[in-house]
């Protein structure tokens, strides 16, 4: 019993894999299916995207009369196959019976000995029944589209959702597919050409046309030139970038770029531009700015960052082209649009242009100064307390260090408690209260204070001033030291005088 189980365990393990092989095939299967309009000689190609059929290639063939119409599915494949004559083909595919799809027939199974008559019959109904395509095709049949797969054959006056195909043409007897990927095929180190693409001057407001004496041949050297497309690229100086643009329009001066491109029927392709110049009947000769030279300021107002560029005036008054465009000749310094708005972004010194468009080369420039404006100040003093009769010096940082101004100008509110010098040192009057400014002395004016007390140590104990902090900006001095703490009165007075006096220039 237990042998007959092992037996029967094995065989069900055999019908599992089977199903599932089928169903794996079955799958492939479904996933492509072949349309061959016989009217249109052409084939097309769909794939199931999950949800439906999606038609993503297209091949033009040549079938027979005797192609039968209907519904079949693909057989077997043959990498070579002898066909009528004998003649041969590669990359065959069976539809049905003697039927085939396969690559336009050889005189013998050598790559170089294709029927080029045959070949230039294409699109046309050729075969004895056979579907006839380029080597290409055929392969990507034979490569990609399993057996099984659903062809259906049938006559239409629509070639179907992507169109006929154009195949092209070859000359001689005999040779080889110019689509075969064979790397020994000589078609894939030919290229189509393309003649006449000359560089030039234009007259101003002439008469043009970008594909007049233009010509192209394919691969194989037949005629192209209907598929010679352009594309035309724009700049009004050579400092400008090209820009795409619709048409070459000669009565705006400049340069034009027109790049000539040809993509033959076999997916080849060539490129070649031409450079014209348009100049005007009468040119720019000068360009008169509204100002060439303004210093700009960062780190402050964004108004002292900006301010307009303008051509004041353009000669001859009667110039063709009376256009300008603004440029900058080092845009981490400075930039400008084409309206003429100029911003600052860094320190330091820069050229902007402003040039005629007209293709005479004309232009101006202003020289811009950009500086650095101080963001911030800060402020430090030995206290913000003091006796009548002494001195103290402030010390003051001017950020950042690119700042150009670093120079700080100090003033007193109350000149009758305490008056200040151009160095920083302040010297009490009287008692009282006052307000100490520093301010730097560039266009941000950037500012801090320090609210002073003036005391009489003669008139009540003294108190001593506590460090001051200041705009964020730390003392780091102290006026009373910890050998001063434990002196009478009047010596710690006559202590910090004489402290005082030791500190007013650093000594």
């Amino acid at each position: 019993m237990k042998k007959w189980g092992k037996v029967l365990l094995v065989a069900a393990l055999f019908l599992i894999i089977g199903v599932m092989a089928r169903a794996d095939k079955a799958e492939a299967v479904a996933t492509y299916k072949i349309k061959i309009n016989k009217q249109c000689c052409t084939v097309t190609v769909y794939k199931h995207n999950g949800t439906k059929y999606k038609a993503i290639k297209a091949f033009i063939c040549s079938p027979g009369y005797a192609t039968p119409t209907g519904t079949f599915h693909l057989g077997e494949k043959m990498r070579w196959h002898t066909l009528d004559g004998p003649t041969y083909g590669q990359y065959c595919t069976r539809i049905t019976g003697s039927i085939l799809f396969h690559s336009v027939w050889y005189y013998q199974a050598q790559k170089d000995t294709q029927s080029y008559v045959q070949y230039n019959k294409l699109g046309t109904l050729a075969s004895h029944g056979c579907v006839r395509l380029t080597v290409a095709d055929s392969k990507w049949i034979y490569d990609n589209v399993p057996s099984g797969t659903s062809v259906k054959i049938y006559n239409s006056a629509k070639a179907g959702p992507l169109g006929k195909p154009k195949a092209i043409k070859v000359k001689g007897y005999q040779g080889w597919d110019p689509t075969d990927p064979d790397p020994a095929n000589p078609y894939l180190k030919k290229n189509p050409k393309i003649k006449g693409v000359k560089s030039r001057e234009i007259e101003f407001g002439e008469s043009f046309d970008v594909k007049k004496g233009i010509t192209a041949t394919n691969t194989t050297g037949f005629n192209a030139t209907s598929r010679i497309k352009v594309k035309i690229y724009y700049r009004a100086v050579k400092t400008d970038e090209y820009e795409k643009v619709d048409k070459l329009d000669t009565s705006k001066a400049g340069t034009y770029k027109v790049v000539y491109s040809v993509k033959d029927e076999i997916g080849h392709k060539k490129k070649k531009t031409a450079i014209y110049t348009i100049k005007p009947s009468k040119l720019v000769k000068k360009i008169t700015l509204n100002t060439t030279e303004k210093t700009l300021y960062v780190g402050g107002k964004e108004s002292l960052a900006t301010f307009v560029l303008k051509a004041k005036s353009i000669k001859p008054v009667n110039a063709s082209i009376q256009g300008v465009t603004f440029s900058s000749e080092g845009k981490k310094i400075a930039t400008v649009d084409q309206d003429g708005t100029v911003h600052a972004q860094k320190k330091g010194f820069v050229y902007l242009r402003v040039s005629a468009v007209d293709g005479s080369g004309v232009y101006s420039r202003c020289h811009i100064t950009v500086e650095q404006l101080a963001t911030d100040i800060q402020l430090t003093a030995e206290g913000n307390q003091m006796d009548v009769g002494t001195t103290m010096q402030l010390k003051t940082k001017v950020l950042p260090k690119s700042a150009n101004n670093k120079t700080v100008a100090y003033t007193s509110s109350n000149t009758n408690v305490a008056t200040v010098d151009e160095k920083g040192l302040i010297t009490a009057i009287a008692p009282g209260k006052t307000k100490i400014k520093a301010k730097c002395q560039d266009k941000g004016k950037k500012s801090v204070t320090l609210k002073l007390t003036v005391v009489d140590p003669e008139a009540s104990d003294p108190v001593s001033g506590g460090a001051a902090s200041v705009s964020g900006a730390a003392v780091s001095e102290t006026p009373v030291t910890a050998d001063t703490a434990k002196l009478s009165a009047w010596e710690l007075v006559f202590a910090k005088e004489q402290d005082a006096d030791s500190r007013v220039y650093g000594a």
